[in-house]
């Protein structure tokens, strides 16, 4: 079973607390996070020390897991003196994940470090350096690009390099002008990005750049990354794309907010003109993804709030986007960035 369809774990505050003290050793206060397809716990110790364990969903493949992980391994053995990613907490077992069984299902578990801090979510837009966010984004490319691993190379519905998820889900919507404004979207990725794609260089991104997981300290300076679940060997100019899609949701100035984080991006990890056309389709195309992938997994699991977090502004700016001479777009970030 698809993580995608697969529910996520319930568990009860005590089994955290009990997974806690038997596979780490600590008696902690626990508050339940918001999540989608896996379950996570924000742990208080009474020294003052903070976690994050997370249980992954039944479903997720084990080599998923070890990918994840190994991910946040070779980031820690950055030592980047700016940037801070997850710290993995291995058991008193001495390993890197755990496992338990509930109700016949295995689930595996990883206790990290916790950063402090605001989620970007939190910080009024006029308040954010969006060509300091490129600028941080980037760094994290460059921490990324030293990593091989061939579990990354994954057929996954998150990835802008493959749409087969919204080819094959956007008819499910039953909204035909929905159904409309996607295919619209379709049109672009194939008649407009695939001739871009020759000269389109891949690695292993981040992937999922949306305000929860980009961590500032009280002076708004960003500080932090976390949720490495969605991570992908794909295109590299998506990595800014992705962080374009959800950073321009709500704004008054979306050009003015992707030219500046293509702009601080460029200052440190240099995009060809065709990576930099491509960003505005993989923007939209990720929105897309989104929406499609919301109406997906609601109407599977209703109960869960948190899949339709930014649906409505999604739909808004792909509404918004279908007014607009998306080539020109294309056409004027090239300009700014290289002004």
């Amino acid at each position: 079973m698809s993580i995608f369809s697969s529910s996520a774990p319930d568990f009860k505050i005590s089994e955290i607390k009990t997974i806690s003290l038997n596979e780490y050793g600590l008696k902690v206060i626990v508050k339940k996070l918001d999540s989608d397809r896996d379950q996570n716990f924000h742990l208080f110790t009474l020294s003052g020390d903070q976690f994050v364990l997370k249980i992954y969903n039944s479903s997720e493949d084990i080599d998923i897991i070890d990918l994840h992980t190994n991910v946040l391994y070779h980031l820690e053995k950055q030592h980047h003196r700016f940037i801070k990613t997850p710290i993995v907490i291995k058991t008193l077992g001495n390993k890197r994940t755990g496992e338990i069984i509930k109700e016949n299902q295995t689930y595996r578990f990883r206790l990290v470090s916790y950063i402090e801090g605001y989620q970007l979510k939190d910080i009024k837009k006029n308040k954010i350096s969006f060509y300091d966010l490129g600028l941080f984004i980037a760094n994290i490319l460059k921490m990324l690009s030293s990593l091989e691993d061939w579990r990354a190379k994954r057929d996954f519905p998150w990835d802008v390099g493959n749409i087969n998820f919204v080819l094959n889900n956007y008819s499910k919507l039953n909204n035909k002008n929905k159904e409309k404004l996607i295919d619209y979207y379709i049109g672009h990725y194939h008649n407009r990005l695939m001739p871009l794609t020759k000269n389109l260089r891949k690695g292993i991104i981040h992937n999922d750049y949306n305000d929860h997981n980009i961590i500032l300290d009280s002076k708004n300076n960003f500080k932090g990354v976390i949720d490495f679940g969605d991570l992908v060997y794909t295109y590299l100019s998506a990595e800014p794309a992705i962080c374009i899609a959800y950073a321009v949701l709500g704004s008054n100035d979306p050009f003015e907010v992707a030219a500046n984080i293509l702009k601080g991006f460029e200052s440190f990890y240099h995009l060809s003109d065709e990576e930099i056309e491509s960003v505005i389709y993989l923007s939209c195309m990720r929105l897309c993804i989104s929406v499609i992938m919301a109406n997906y997994r609601a109407n599977l699991f209703p109960n869960n709030d948190y899949l339709m977090i930014s649906n409505e502004e999604a739909w808004s700016f792909l509404e918004y986007m279908y007014t607009q001479d998306i080539l020109k777009w294309s056409r004027d970030l090239v300009q700014y960035v290289r002004a």
